[in-house]
């Protein structure tokens, strides 16, 4: 049956979305700052940990936590440097520091060092920083409370790429897109989750007027929905890429779920659209 697994993807998608509603609405509020970044910390605390399973750097005693610490500090920089203007570069440093630390653990761990650092390394920039904009996306400092539409932007243009795809890859089609990593993902599917993050981003232009302090342009719209109907597709391949490699259906079995890495894949693409579009052209 094409759609076996729907009803735990549908019930899931559901409790999601009401979860994010609720985080959303009481966002800023000062304690649910505090909750939300150190719930996006546990989160990455989880895909760092599914990561180093997947790619087998948890081998070496003490090292999955070392990474897990660091990626808990970046995150927490990119929330101080959203309250306080003085540490903006505060993230920066804390990439330096990771450097630092992840060649100082291995000083006396030679064997395989090249490959851990930079296993480690690449580990706090594919799941850690993107995590860590996303709190900049939601905390904007220049536009007061506007910054919950975009990550709700951000989520739905995202995740219709995602569905379009799932279904269009199940209903049209049999020309295979990528056959090695993700056999289920047809050319006509990809087709069809494009269109469909093209198509949300103009219904959010359509509606930007009833939105107060949200503004997007019809040309805006066309290329974002662009970008993030590709860079979302990329990013859910990319992460398959890793699984294969592993030869693992899913990064962990949370029930319904599978990994909080096959969860957010295409989302660690997508993030760096939108926050490179608010800091750079608004």
């Amino acid at each position: 049956m094409r759609f076996q697994d729907l009803t735990k993807r549908l019930a899931f998608s559901l409790m999601s979305l009401f979860l994010i509603v609720a985080i959303l609405i009481l966002a800023y509020l000062p304690w649910m700052q505090y909750f939300i970044c150190f719930l996006v910390a546990v989160i990455g605390a989880i895909g760092i940990w599914e990561y180093a399973k997947l790619t087998r750097i948890n081998e070496k005693q003490g090292y999955v936590a070392l990474l897990i610490f660091l990626g808990a500090l970046l995150i927490f920089s990119f929330f101080i440097s959203t309250e306080n203007p003085a540490f903006l570069l505060l993230p920066l440093l804390f990439l330096f520091i990771s450097m630092i630390s992840l060649f100082i653990y291995h000083f006396n761990k030679i064997e395989r060092s090249s490959r851990f650092i930079a296993m480690g390394f690449f580990s706090l920039f594919y799941i850690a920083l993107p995590l860590g904009l996303l709190l900049k996306i939601l905390y904007m400092p220049f536009s007061s409370h506007v910054g919950r539409i975009w990550i709700i932007y951000l989520l739905v243009v995202t995740k219709i790429t995602d569905i379009g795809a799932y279904f269009g890859g199940r209903l049209i089609g049999n020309k295979k897109l990528a056959v090695y990593i993700s056999p289920k993902k047809t050319i006509a599917g990809a087709i069809i989750g494009f269109l469909s993050a093209i198509c949300l981003s103009f219904i959010f232009y359509r509606f930007a007027f009833l939105i107060e302090g949200f503004h997007l342009t019809f040309i805006q719209s066309i290329w974002l929905g662009v970008l993030l109907g590709i860079l979302g597709q990329t990013g859910d391949l990319a992460e398959s890429l890793i699984k294969r490699d592993a030869d693992v259906k899913d990064s962990n079995c949370l029930p319904g779920l599978g990994g909080i890495l096959d969860m957010l894949d295409s989302l660690f693409f997508t993030i760096f659209v939108i926050y490179f579009f608010l800091y750079l052209m608004i």
